[in-house]
């Protein structure tokens, strides 16, 4: 939605979806607000239709904008970052990380190896 002033009065550009239905009938609403639909027998009625309703249900009250601004919040993780960066354990545990992921990744390797040639014997 785009709202302008012009000749005192507000003018409210507004996107609507005007569709054909298999009935005969044309509808139109507003995307985002389904509240403003209309339901009539030709096209030009139906925008004429829905302009009455928009304007009948705007009038008195208004259509405004709000910029809101949202909390960075930290990442819940973050506290924990470079916790153990000091400890004298740390390198120890980083290598034995490493080791168990290389022993992953030869099993892995393996299995695979395992199942293709299995696949061609079969």
């Amino acid at each position: 939605m785009n709202a302008k002033l012009l000749n005192g009065q507000t003018r409210l550009a507004i996107n609507v979806l005007v569709k054909n239905e298999k009935n005969g009938k044309v509808s139109a609403r507003v995307l985002g607000l389904p509240e403003y639909s209309v339901v009539s027998s030709d096209r030009n009625s139906a925008i004429s239709e829905l302009d009455k309703l928009i304007t009948e249900n705007l009038s008195g009250n208004e259509v405004i904008s709000l910029e809101l601004e949202i909390p960075n919040r930290e990442h819940p993780w973050r506290k924990f970052a470079g916790m153990y960066q000091n400890s004298h354990l740390f390198d120890s545990v980083l290598t034995n990380i490493e080791a168990n992921r290389h022993e992953l990744n030869s099993q892995t390797l393996n299995e695979l190896t395992n199942d293709q040639q299995e696949d061609k014997i079969a």
